[in-house]
């Protein structure tokens, strides 16, 4: 079924604030492979600087994705979620989320445009706090083989999926600007990614997605078995920075572009995911610029992958 282009610019906003707890970020932490110290122990986050837990840079899709199934969930978008893949994903960061904070959170669908056979719906999510902004999120989803006659960009466009802004906190945390230069590469990652990490990421995301557990429907419509979530593949990736930073919340913006699903057997070997990263550039304000890639099998799963982090002073 086309996407009713009727829905461009249609919002929702959340009835009651999102409430951010320890055991949320704990849990999210856990499931994405993070251990880092400030996501788990409170005396941790604050000898980083934050008042409490901070949350992983992805931990956003959490607070935002029960506005963002009002809107992409209502039947007369006619959008068949066993058919949507991800297909971009950016976060920006005026200020890490930490545990007691209370987030509103406000989705628009920004645009509806085909790409082929497939369309693409963007999503924009604003969240504030009790001092205004926090941080805004911009999904892409793909709809997989439902674009029909239709092509060219919606009437509204899209907004772009940027990775460029730069928050304003500061604090004692991660490497010395002085110390980094362009060119530098980070600590490399392996990851193994089984069935169980899935059920462990739709429990702590809320992403219940049945492509993600079920592999008789995700070979029905056309996919090679049960994929694992974009958004973890995308968090796990994330672990090279917030691992070389030592602080999950110095990353000001981190975005990606999802290349192909990563099948996830049913076997106990898993999909082994390899990260690596390096800085490409020096921004003002001791801020940079890191690239990443992610690949499984030799084969590029994100592109177009970037963060813009804050160095200390």
């Amino acid at each position: 079924m086309v996407l009713n282009q009727d829905h461009i610019g249609r919002s929702v906003r959340s009835s009651e604030p999102f409430a951010v707890t320890r055991g949320d970020i704990r849990r999210f932490a856990t499931a994405i492979g993070d251990n880092a110290a400030g996501s788990h122990d409170p005396a941790e986050a604050k000898a980083l600087g934050h008042a409490d837990l901070v949350a992983p840079p992805t931990f956003l899709i959490t607070a935002g994705g029960s506005v963002q199934s009002g809107l992409v969930m209502d039947p007369s978008l006619g959008l068949d979620y066993r058919l949507v893949v991800h297909g971009e994903q950016s976060f920006i960061l005026h200020r890490p989320v930490v545990a007691g904070d209370l987030l509103d959170c406000t989705t628009r669908i920004a645009g509806i445009r085909s790409a082929g056979r497939n369309e693409l719906l963007t999503l924009v999510t604003d969240f504030t706090g009790a001092n205004g902004p926090v941080a805004s999120a911009t999904s892409t989803l793909v709809s997989r083989g439902t674009a029909g006659e239709r092509s060219g960009r919606s009437p509204a466009g899209e907004d772009e999926a940027g990775s460029d802004a730069e928050g304003g906190h500061r604090g004692p945390r991660g490497p010395r600007a002085d110390e980094v230069q362009a060119g530098d590469e980070l600590p490399a990652l392996e990851a193994a990614l089984w069935r169980g990490d899935l059920v462990r990421y739709a429990g702590a995301s809320g992403d219940f997605n049945v492509i993600h557990w079920n592999e008789r429907t995700a070979k029905a419509v056309g996919l090679p078995d049960v994929i694992a979530h974009g958004m973890l593949t995308m968090a796990t990736a994330g672990r090279v920075i917030t691992d070389w930073l030592g602080d999950a919340g110095a990353v000001a913006s981190y975005g990606v572009r999802f290349s192909r699903p990563v099948p996830v057997p049913d076997d106990d070997v898993g999909t082994l995911v390899h990260v690596a990263g390096t800085v490409t550039r020096l921004l003002d304000d001791g801020h940079a610029e890191v690239a990443l890639t992610a690949t499984v099998d030799g084969g590029k799963v994100l592109s177009a992958a970037k963060a813009v982090v804050r160095l200390t002073s």
